[in-house]
């Protein structure tokens, strides 16, 4: 979207970046007008969870819990267009290679994955499954629905947090507007699905976000000079993961509650 785009098509930003749905013909935006857009980032995360809530339903009872779980993930990959798996791959495949800065950043942006990468995305993939295929009760349909929402706020401190390694691409994006609007929104919308989801103990799952987004945000910082949109996409997907298996113990060990949904 050009510059000049209004604020009202923020939420349609967020939506045809982070989804494979295209509502607009004309998709380019500035740097300050991505920023902004990420005040919705967790909204179309909750609407991402409904649609993976929704099919949970369609086939519970028809499959087996594991087999539902993989298709839970492809879906969810298939609904994304893979963005945020190809950032796990390429942020790993940056970090572990055995170059300079700048070589690291040009290996990561060639898009091609390499032995690191596929080990992520295994490793990646494996947590995550094992978490939606372990989830019963309540606690299932509400970590459905509130993960993918806290993934994609965590992008939020991430970006506020740590400086782009570049000076132009998404990684520089995504700081370019971030106040005055779209981290307290942003933080709002996540802070309000938590606690409707599971109560205040929600609130220890937005703090356990914020904590693995700057963790991941951090170690890229530390190799790579700064973070890319390659890092916030790995900052989605293991942030996701561990919003899942923290749900999973939580629940398990009878500290988490979840709201009990249709």
């Amino acid at each position: 979207m050009a510059a000049g785009s209004p604020a009202w098509h923020d939420p349609l930003i967020a939506l045809e970046f982070l989804t494979m749905l295209r509502v607009r013909r004309v998709r380019r935006w500035s740097d300050a007008r991505f920023g902004a857009a990420l005040a919705w980032f967790p909204a179309v995360g909750v609407l991402l969870g409904a649609a993976l809530w929704g099919l949970d339903r369609a086939l519970t009872g028809l499959l087996p819990a594991a087999a539902v779980a993989a298709l839970l993930l492809a879906a969810l990959a298939l609904a994304t267009g893979g963005l945020h798996l190809d950032g796990v791959a390429d942020t790993a495949d940056g970090l572990a290679a055995q170059r300079s800065r700048e070589a690291r950043l040009r290996l990561m942006r060639e898009g091609t994955t390499g032995p690191a990468g596929v080990m992520a995305l295994v490793l990646l993939l494996l947590a995550q499954w094992s978490a939606l295929a372990s989830l019963e009760g309540a606690a299932r349909p509400a970590a459905l629905l509130l993960a993918p929402s806290l993934a994609r706020w965590a992008v939020l401190p991430a970006a506020a947090a740590c400086r782009p390694a570049r000076s132009s691409g998404l990684g520089h994006a995504a700081g370019a507007a971030l106040w005055p609007f779209a981290a307290p929104l942003a933080t709002a919308t996540a802070a309000a699905a938590a606690v409707v989801l599971f109560g205040a103990q929600g609130l220890v799952l937005l703090a356990l976000a914020a904590v693995t987004a700057l963790a991941t945000a951090g170690a890229a910082t530390r190799t790579l000079g700064g973070i890319t949109g390659d890092t916030h996409g790995a900052v989605v997907e293991v942030t996701q993961a561990a919003v899942w298996l923290a749900i999973l113990a939580g629940a398990d060990g009878g500290w988490l509650v979840a709201a009990e949904l249709p």
